[in-house]
């Protein structure tokens, strides 16, 4: 027999080998760290779940789909059996370090994700089906295992734990971008921003006037052209907000209040590049809608200072941040309190008719209801929603 028939002897063999379950992701495996049954509803809410990410499978070379990618074991860490109809549910890994996410689906196909929240990967399905969800948490890197923590929740992304980046100037500006000339008109440059964010300035940036937090990307972007002999970003919101501005020369500048409660930021004979503004809310966890300026002198009082509270397709409000709203009997038997401005996220407090709420944040327009952060007696504070299209909810207090 010549040596050539052997060897394709041998290749025909080794081709004819079952593949060793180690050797790939095994959703018939028992999950290393057990099974849970979720409903509809249920609580508490979000579910939480410890494990360690990684192991040794390069995901990505199996092919299983876009986003799949890291290092995982081959037998599940979670099997999760939804036992109902879901019109939404969220799996979000939270770990310190770069980890990724792969769940084989009920009917077998295979749904991956790295980064979403920061470095936190999730997926989210609506109307998800009932059925057992296997869930693998891998890690970016080869080699490496981390603390995680598995969120189940109703709610999205955003409700939930996420690793903060900090300001990125790199990113898309939230609300845009202009250019602007010396002697622009109007002026001064004004756009209503919601301000506020998960990163914490302070971690970021030492300077003791660096509060509050912001959003990764820029609220706004400003392209100044040269010969400006004095340019200022100001904001203006009834809510405690600051300032943070990344110059053409790529310094920070922050201030926290300027005029009264507002911050302000001047540059006098500013370099010609762009300037990258974020607007920040003072408190964690709130977000505000502020006016952002800019103008050519220092900023004063005869700023005007109107915030539109409207939302397409709600009834009008005379309800604004730093007033006092009360529960209408229409609301019977009372109005739910979210931790976020979301109906699918954790209810906090149920405030009866007749309550008092003190506003101290928003208005946020989403899910067809303009959403309000108010301050309970004890401290606590959350976010409602001040009616629907036909019906108000909470009204100024007299």
């Amino acid at each position: 027999m010549s040596r050539t028939v052997i060897v394709v002897i041998l290749v025909l063999c080794l081709a004819a080998l079952p593949v060793s379950a180690g050797d790939r992701l095994n959703p018939a495996g028992a999950p290393r760290y057990g099974s849970h049954a979720l409903a509809p509803g249920f609580a508490p809410a979000p579910a939480t779940h410890d494990a360690l990410s990684g192991g040794d499978i390069n995901v990505k070379s199996l092919n299983l789909g876009d986003n799949c990618l890291g290092y995982a074991t081959s037998d599940p860490d979670f099997l999760v059996e939804l036992t109902g109809d879901f019109r939404r549910i969220t799996f979000l890994i939270a770990s310190e370090e770069d980890s990724t996410l792969i769940i084989n689906l009920p009917n077998g196909s295979w749904a991956c994700n790295d980064d979403t929240n920061g470095l936190n990967p999730a997926l989210v399905f609506h109307n998800a089906p009932p059925g057992g969800y296997r869930i693998w948490i891998g890690s970016y890197a080869a080699e490496t295992n981390d603390e995680s923590v598995l969120y189940i929740s109703e709610a999205g992304p955003a409700a939930l734990p996420t690793t903060a980046t900090g300001p990125d100037p790199g990113r898309d500006p939230l609300y845009g971008e202009t250019s602007l000339t010396p002697g622009f008109q109007p002026a001064p440059f004004s756009l209503q921003v919601v301000g506020g964010g998960r990163n914490q300035i302070a971690d970021y940036i030492a300077d003791e006037q660096c509060q509050g937090y912001i959003s990764e990307a820029p609220d706004f972007s400003v392209y100044l052209s040269d010969s400006f002999d004095e340019i200022w970003f100001a904001v203006h919101s009834p809510a405690d907000m600051t300032l943070l501005v990344n110059a053409a020369d790529g310094t920070w500048h922050c201030s926290d209040d300027h005029l009264d409660a507002n911050p302000g930021i001047g540059f006098s004979s500013p370099l010609a590049g762009l300037y990258d503004v974020w607007v920040g809310s003072a408190d964690e966890g709130n977000y505000a809608a502020s006016i952002l300026y800019a103008l050519e002198r220092e900023p004063d009082v005869s700023l005007d200072f109107v915030i539109d509270t409207s939302c397409n397709g709600m009834l009008g409000t005379a309800l604004q941040v730093g007033m006092r709203a009360v529960v209408t009997q229409a609301a019977d038997p009372g109005v739910n309190l979210y931790a976020v401005p979301e109906t699918a996220s954790t209810a906090v407090f149920q405030a009866a008719p007749g309550s008092s709420l003190a506003l101290v944040g928003g208005p946020v327009c989403a899910e067809a209801h303009r959403w309000w952060r108010a301050a309970l007696g004890d401290g606590t504070q959350a976010w409602v929603a001040d009616g629907d299209a036909s019906t108000r909810w909470l009204e100024l207090q007299q």
